[in-house]
């Protein structure tokens, strides 16, 4: 057999063409294995939370809303003596088993005796008043609306957070009057009050997306301080972009600090930030209701506006599901890539389908494509406190 290097000129072309695209495959896969195994191109991403997802999420009824803090006791009324209430080293109480009971068996203790303490006072002030006055109710005492407000005691979060997910989807869509086939993934990892929310969108070979919101579980939600993303389209190279959220400011992308507005999140967050706002407050999820929801975009920080839509069935491959439709309303600017979500009581609030809008005619859309894997529950002992483990 002749060797190629003696084949004519064209034919020796052919082979280092030949030659040259093997190696480059094998140089972009060696990139990629590389990337997932040693962490080449993670940039300064956070070490990513360790979870063992080991069971399938089933649909259920929706989660129990936390009741709401009992409303406080209203003042004695004018020229009226309050009840005395002994004090709370004079009165027996079972002994508390454990440290958190104790707290709050003090806790509310102190404030038994302040309220008495201020009760009493308005009434001697009362009671000390010219008997001319106008019988006109009073603004309630300093004393007495310190003492109405709730003491400090051991914190207690309004949700017990869903333990790490997955939720896989896949994509179609329509992009340059081309079609578009790929897929996307969700997760949600935990561990303690530490979180991060990953998201993950393929169109393979023409586009890929990458973020990840990091931050702290709080008791008004989730409160990030590290996002990023990267996006690459083909035969392009990675484009990154952050936010970060130090105390009252947050850091966008072009470096512009902007205050932090109340329960800020990011694309990653809002997420499950949604599934926090609905499993404490149920209602919100009504047809027509505007939700605002303060959204950090690597440009942008400003209040986006939600509306939420009429129930639909929604066929996955293990069900048919009801969910809402959420929507955002506000205007677009450029770069920015809002998400509709479908949120499904039955599945924890979860969002079983995700809509991006790209522009006028191009979209991508992500549909649930089987059953969510969740890491195993903590002990009821545990996962009441709202810190079950991942």
């Amino acid at each position: 057999m002749r060797s190629p290097w003696h084949e004519a000129p064209r034919r020796r072309a052919g082979w280092f063409a030949l030659i040259a695209a093997v190696l480059l495959a094998h140089l972009v896969l060696g990139a990629r294995v590389a990337a997932g195994v040693i962490g080449w191109n993670a940039g300064g991403e956070p070490r990513r939370i360790d979870v063992q997802l080991v069971q399938a999420l089933q649909p259920s009824a929706p989660p129990v809303a936390p009741p709401p803090p009992p409303p406080p006791p209203a003042p004695a009324p004018r020229g009226e003596r309050a009840p005395r209430v002994a004090r709370a080293s004079s009165e027996p109480r079972p002994a508390a088993s454990t440290p958190e009971e104790a707290a709050s068996a003090s806790h509310e203790a102190l404030r038994a005796e302040a309220l008495a303490l201020a009760a009493s006072a308005a009434a001697a002030e009362a009671a000390s008043a010219p008997a001319s006055a106008p019988a006109e109710p009073p603004a309630a005492s300093s004393a007495f609306a310190a003492a109405s407000e709730p003491l400090p005691g051991p914190p207690q979060p309004a949700l017990d957070w869903p333990p790490s997910t997955r939720l896989t989807y896949t994509l179609t869509g329509l992009y340059h009057n081309g079609p578009l086939y790929g897929s996307g993934v969700v997760e949600w990892r935990r561990e303690g009050t530490h979180y991060q929310v990953s998201f993950d969108l393929e169109v393979e070979p023409w586009f890929t997306l990458h973020s990840l919101s990091d931050g702290q579980i709080a008791e008004d939600g989730l409160r990030p301080r590290h996002y990023e993303e990267w996006r690459k389209r083909l035969f392009g190279s990675k484009v990154p972009r952050h936010i970060e959220f130090e105390g009252e400011d947050v850091v966008l992308n072009n470096g512009n600090r902007v205050p932090r507005l109340p329960q800020s999140q990011d694309p990653g967050s809002q997420f499950v930030q949604f599934v926090w706002l609905f499993t404490t407050q149920p209602r919100l999820l009504k047809a027509g209701n505007v939700l605002e929801i303060p959204l950090a975009l690597p440009g942008n920080l400003r209040r986006w506006p939600y509306r939420v839509g009429e129930p639909e069935a929604i066929a996955l491959p293990f069900g048919t599901l009801e969910a809402t439709p959420v929507r955002p309303i506000g205007q677009r600017r450029q770069g920015d890539l809002p998400f509709e979500i479908w949120i499904a009581p039955t599945l924890q609030y979860l969002p079983v389908r995700i809509h991006l809008h790209l522009d006028d005619q191009n979209y991508a859309d992500l549909t649930l494509d089987a059953s969510p894997l969740q890491a195993a529950r903590a002990p009821a002992s545990a996962a009441s406190a709202g810190f079950a483990a991942p």
